[in-house]
Formats: structure tokens, C-alpha cells, sequence
């Protein structure tokens, strides 16, 4: 008698996308544990930027995502087409774009409705339509969103969204989390630079609130970035404030 696991290997192997959608929704992510190296730098970086002034937030848990290989090829693919861009560009050579597209670390918050990740064993993401963060980690950032913004501290990422969601959205039991993301710059724009569009030859991203003035700091602002395959979250952090 062939057992379940036999069975699974035998229906994966004849048609591969079914092993791809297996492994994207039921072991999408991993709560990483106490006394985990990786675990204490994502604590340590998702705090700094919050002030002594501010609340502040107690993490609950923190998931690393295991990108499907179809969403990190297109990350890899997109980051190669930015370098080759950037060399190809003999008005304007940018020596960081042409080594690894400009790449940085930054943060997006949204929202979740599920129970992600509260249990240690569940590495599973659900289906719910407006359940943000597993529609992320799933299939990726959605091509329809007019940039997505990423903002250079977990505190920044945060005061984007607005405080009073979670009461507001209580009877859908909404609940906020951090994405950290790696993110392919490329060119930075701003909204002075006469060319910058979405076409080959303008900007990758643009800075966005408060980053219009030409001496601005890239890790002062917000990052809109134009191509949804430039975002790859690598962890989530569920926390309250």
C-alpha cells in the first residue's frame, strides 16, 4: 500500500505547478525562535528608528518567508536588468547600480487577518481575499499597485499606515505586521527630475513624502518603487503597538 507522502511525490511529479503551490502556501514561512542569530538582528534592526518618545511595540513574532523560486527568479532577473541598464548608461554611470542595482533595505507595512504563524508548527498562509500579507508572500507584490512605497525604518513604515485600523477594522479582525524587504533601487529619482517615468531610460524609484529636494537622504524617506519585482520580502513581523 503506497503511503500519503508516496502518493503526494507521485502527483507532484507529474505536474510540477502543483508542488510550486504547495510549497508557496503551506510552508511559506517560519517563526524563528529564541536564541536564533537570525532572529536577534531582525529584532534589533526592526527596533531601531523608534524613538524613546514613541510607544514602544512589542514583537509577537517574527516568520522568515521561503520565496517561492518563481518570486525570487523575477527579483534575481529584474536586479540583472537594472545592472545591465545602469551600464549601458554612459550619461550617468552609477558604479552602486551597476555591482548589485542599487540594493537596500527597506520596510513596507500592511495588514493580515489570519492566525499567520501563531502556531510553530503551521508555516502555512491562507487564501482570504483581503488578507494582505499572505497575498504578498504568496504571489508577490501586485503589478496593479501605482508604486510601492518602502520607507527606511520599521517606526517610518509604520506611521504610514493609520493608527485607529485595527479598531476600525476589528470586526474583520485586522492586524498589522512588518514586511523587511530587499529592494533593487536602481536610478533614484525625484519628483524635480524631468525624466522620471517607468520607461527604460527615467528612474527605477522615486523618492517620495518630504524626499523632493535634491540634497534629501535616501534613508531619511520614502522609496516608491516602480516595479513590483524590485520588492522581495524575506520577513514578517507581526507586533502591536
Amino acid at each position: 500500500m503506497i503511503s500519503f507522502h508516496a502518493q503526494l511525490v507521485v502527483k507532484f511529479s507529474k505536474k510540477p505547478q502543483l508542488l510550486e503551490q504547495h510549497q508557496a502556501t503551506k510552508h511559506a514561512v517560519t517563526q524563528l525562535l529564541d536564541g536564533d542569530t537570525g532572529k536577534n538582528i531582525v529584532h534589533i534592526i526592526f527596533k531601531t528608528g523608534w524613538s524613546c518618545k514613541e510607544k514602544s511595540p512589542e514583537i509577537h513574532r517574527i516568520l522568515k518567508i521561503h520565496n517561492s523560486p518563481k518570486i525570487l527568479s523575477r527579483f534575481e532577473e529584474y536586479r540583472e536588468f537594472v545592472k545591465a541598464k545602469a551600464a549601458r548608461n554612459s550619461k550617468r554611470r552609477d558604479e552602486r547600480c551597476i555591482a548589485d542595482g542599487n540594493e537596500l533595505l527597506r520596510f513596507y507595512c500592511s495588514t493580515f487577518m489570519c492566525d499567520l504563524g501563531l502556531n510553530d508548527q503551521d508555516s502555512s498562509i491562507c487564501n482570504q481575499q483581503y488578507c494582505s500579507v499572505c497575498g504578498v508572500i504568496k504571489s508577490g507584490f501586485s503589478p496593479k499597485m501605482d508604486g510601492i512605497s518602502t520607507l527606511s525604518t520599521s517606526w517610518r513604515a509604520h506611521t504610514a499606515i493609520p493608527e485607529e485600523i485595527e479598531e476600525e477594522f476589528k470586526f474583520m479582525n485586522v492586524k498589522r505586521a512588518m514586511l523587511v524587504c530587499r529592494v533593487v533601487a536602481g536610478r533614484v529619482g525625484c519628483e524635480l527630475d524631468e525624466d522620471v517615468d517607468k520607461q527604460d531610460g527615467g528612474a527605477d524609484s522615486v523618492l517620495g513624502r518630504g524626499g523632493s529636494g535634491v540634497h534629501t537622504r535616501l534613508d531619511e524617506q520614502e522609496l516608491l518603487v516602480f516595479n513590483p519585482r524590485a520588492v522581495l520580502p524575506c520577513f514578517v513581523i507581526v507586533y502591536t503597538v
